[in-house]
């Protein structure tokens, strides 16, 4: 086998085994060290081949792909829901007109009102846990100061209460959440100091600027969540 032929065996095939081949190693040292080095080559490029797959690499892959068709879809509904809001804004503009009134007109209506709206969102046994310092943050905005915890607080955010900018805080109760309100006074709402229906009671707190209001189940005890407020709750003069 001369020079040439060998050199193709090889390159085609590193690990050539063939008699032809190998009676040429034998033969001629040259050959025999160039086999070698393209075996070494063969396996060094199979190593930077054999790259490890990252571990959750398809969950990833299938995540973004998800995120993307739901951009598609979001960029879809764009022009639909815009359409749809104008309505909602004519529709909203009309029934104003035509009603002088708020479709409630006291604190405890609407509060019984504002949680069976977000019923399912809270789940009792939730792990997730809003720190003092984060509530009391929010609590800024009404001038107003929580000096120790109520309980496990499982949620605190701004929300539209009768459209006034309100505090909506959940707390862990013992069978299900509590429900507890920092609302600005309005006129428009009369003062509710108890108030319930089949499922759920509730109790208001007034103060100068400001009420609090408690909604919980039949297993809960609002004059225990009053006192725990009047004694915690704190009002910049």
């Amino acid at each position: 086998m001369d020079d040439l032929q060998f050199r193709r065996a090889i390159y085609a095939d590193p690990n050539n085994q063939d008699a032809d081949t190998i009676a040429a190693q034998q033969q001629d040292p040259s050959k025999k060290q160039f086999a070698q080095e393209i075996c070494q080559l063969d396996e060094k490029i199979m190593r930077a081949l054999q790259v490890p797959v990252p571990e959750g690499l398809a969950e990833k892959l299938i995540l973004r792909q998800t995120l993307a068709s739901h951009q598609v879809q979001k960029r879809k509904t764009r022009v639909h829901l815009a359409i749809a809001a104008s309505v909602a804004i004519v529709g909203g503009l009309m029934l104003n007109f035509m009603q002088f009134s708020s479709a409630y007109n006291n604190l405890g209506d609407y509060a019984l009102a504002h949680v069976y709206h977000e019923q399912g969102s809270f789940a009792n046994n939730a792990t997730s846990q809003v720190t003092l310092a984060s509530l009391n943050q929010k609590m800024a905005t009404f001038d107003g100061n929580f000096s120790q915890s109520l309980g496990k607080l499982l949620f605190a955010d701004y929300c539209r209460f009768d459209g006034m900018k309100s505090l909506h805080l959940v707390y862990q109760g013992k069978t299900s959440p509590v429900t507890v309100f920092i609302v600005p006074k309005n006129e428009q709402l009369s003062f509710s100091p108890h108030f319930n229906d089949k499922k759920l009671f509730g109790s208001s707190l007034e103060f100068t600027h400001s009420n609090i209001i408690v909604v919980a189940d039949k297993n809960e005890s609002l004059g225990q969540w009053q006192q725990k407020i009047s004694e915690t709750v704190s009002w910049l003069i």
